[in-house]
């Protein structure tokens, strides 16, 4: 049995159905069953390119997804194609890489990584390569300082637990007379810098000139790197060993120089 007096008919011409619970469209206003409610459905005349207009001059967003009838008061648009999709269909592939684009983005993050671990590897194989030198010079100074004590030169009064002991080569810039091999020396412990530079250019014969102001002054340097000991003539000895600048039994090199540091190779 039919009620006519209640109830609205869908605006669908080929449809006309009655409904009770009838839905009004957004767009256009007119009244629709739920099965032509959507803007697609009944061919919505206020849809116009995504965007329908109602006579409030509002506007409703439709989602670009096929599929999809939803509508959103807010316009969302893909930053890629600028397409309005709700918020279930926001990832809708659009913004997705191939494979191609995957594997050159994985080879320019690989590029760093791979320069990364080869610059470990060679500051890893310096400072192996260090550790190997420093035990080796550090055993070889402990050959060395045996083999001097049974030839070194020096002053008697000194005791023998305060001798420490250095292979000495002599200046090549020296032009007074043509000096030899290096020689065994050795020197107190309590000594300044300055009193261990004046006992060794006495031990081997070396003019002395420090208490010159103009002429350059002699100077203790690093047999295998060429750096000068200290500029400090005050320093003591005992405090240079202590802080590894010295070691007793090492090699060094006597030289007039005005410089930090010289060829350690013109001396052999």
């Amino acid at each position: 049995m039919e009620f006519p007096s209640v109830g609205i008919r869908c605006s669908v011409n080929g449809c006309k159905q009655l409904d009770f619970l009838p839905f009004t469209c957004l767009h256009c206003q007119a009244i629709f069953c739920k099965k032509h409610f959507n803007v697609t459905s009944h061919a919505c005349s206020k849809f116009i390119d995504n965007v329908v207009s109602t006579k409030e001059n509002s506007a409703s967003y439709c989602c670009s997804q096929d599929s999809c009838e939803q509508t959103s008061p807010v316009e969302m648009n893909c930053v890629k194609c600028r397409l309005h999709f709700c918020l279930a269909h926001r990832y809708h592939g659009c913004l997705e890489i191939s494979e191609e684009q995957k594997a050159k983005e994985l080879e320019k993050w690989q590029k760093p990584k791979q320069e990364f671990v080869q610059a470990k590897a060679t500051v890893d194989q310096q400072i192996t390569n260090s550790l190997k030198k420093a035990k080796n010079t550090s055993m070889a100074n402990k050959v060395q300082l045996m083999r001097l004590k049974g030839q070194a030169l020096g002053p008697t009064s000194i005791p023998s637990t305060e001798r420490r002991y250095f292979l000495i080569y002599p200046p090549i810039t020296n032009s007074a007379k043509t000096i030899g091999k290096p020689k065994a020396a050795f020197v107190c412990v309590r000594w300044s810098l300055g009193r261990a530079i004046d006992g060794l250019a006495s031990i081997l014969g070396i003019p002395n000139t420090n208490n010159v102001a103009s002429a350059k002054k002699l100077k203790l340097f690093h047999h295998i790197s060429g750096s000068c000991v200290s500029e400090k003539m005050d320093v003591l000895l005992s405090e240079l060993l202590d802080s590894s600048s010295l070691t007793d039994g090492q090699s060094l090199i006597l030289e007039y120089s005005d410089t930090a540091e010289i060829d350690s190779s013109l001396y052999n």
